[in-house]
């Protein structure tokens, strides 16, 4: 990290870590010719503030189908396994939903799933970034399994933030069987990952409809910018897409925004011994 780097959040020591987890990422994906892009607050926090968003506590990255598949066979195969792991979640005949790179012999705590029996350390998310239909119908139907997915997912994890007709959803989803529907819907997701079209999207996240559709050209290339003391991999497009996803994208969120989006109720970066990394088969 920066020395000038602020530290009002009390969150640097947390962010060093997960840029270390970053910085192994970018070397096997240099090594290996694998693409990728930082995604969401971690771009935005590369073109607003040079590294982190002092608020941040996690950091997120793009990958597509055919660069995330070829990531977790190098890393199989080649890994430093010692001090890192991945962990798939919606795991489905190879496809996934998400997928963390997690630090061994490390402890990080999310409310939603801290009585889970998995691998708890310090992690940085990969985010599927998806081919998306031309055709508005199609964008609409991969959209719905998309959200539908998520939904499961959090009604899976027992998910209580949210209140109203969302918490119900959820609540109404938790009723069916857990795996309801996974295969089927990935499929539906996954479904035109090998076709030309204008756009990516990635609606298996925080966006709606109209903020997680991306102009092709802006992702099909990356370029490198500086992301506190190293270089990371961004959208070529990077401003277009920060426009898209979050408007006026150098304006700073509210208290209460800030908040919401932070992950972490407490960590612990000590080297313990958290090697119980016994998962279900699908952690979903």
């Amino acid at each position: 990290m920066r020395q000038a780097t602020e530290d009002s959040y009390g969150l640097k020591d947390l962010q060093n870590v997960i840029l270390n987890i970053a910085q192994y990422v970018d070397s096997l994906c240099t090594q290996y010719d694998i693409n990728y892009r930082l995604m969401g607050g971690s771009a935005l926090g590369a073109k607003r503030h040079g590294g982190f968003i002092p608020w941040d506590d996690d950091l997120d990255i793009f990958m597509t189908p055919t660069e995330y598949e070829k990531f977790r066979e190098v890393f199989n195969k080649y890994g430093d396994h010692k001090n890192f792991s991945i962990q798939e979640l919606g795991a489905a005949n190879g496809k996934v939903i998400t997928a963390k790179v997690r630090l061994n012999n490390s402890y990080y705590e999310e409310e939603t799933i801290k009585g889970w029996k998995i691998h708890h350390g310090v992690y940085i998310d990969i985010f599927i970034l998806h081919t998306c239909p031309d055709n508005p119908l199609l964008q609409r139907w991969q959209y719905f399994w998309a959200k539908y997915l998520i939904v499961k997912g959090l009604a899976n994890k027992n998910y209580r933030r949210r209140k109203g007709l969302a918490q119900a959803i959820v609540k109404a989803a938790k009723i069916l069987p857990k795996r309801f529907l996974l295969n089927y819907g990935l499929k539906q997701v996954y479904k035109w990952r090998d076709q030309k079209t204008k756009y990516f999207c990635n609606f298996l996240g925080k966006a709606l409809f109209k903020n997680g559709k991306y102009r092709y050209e802006d992702f099909a290339t990356s370029k490198r910018i500086p992301f506190e003391t190293i270089s990371l991999n961004v959208a070529s497009g990077l401003e277009r897409f920060l426009t898209d996803r979050f408007g006026d994208y150098m304006k700073p969120p509210t208290a209460d925004r800030i908040k919401y989006e932070q992950h972490a109720s407490t960590w612990n970066l000590d080297p313990h011994d958290y090697s119980d990394r016994s998962e279900e088969k699908y952690l979903f």
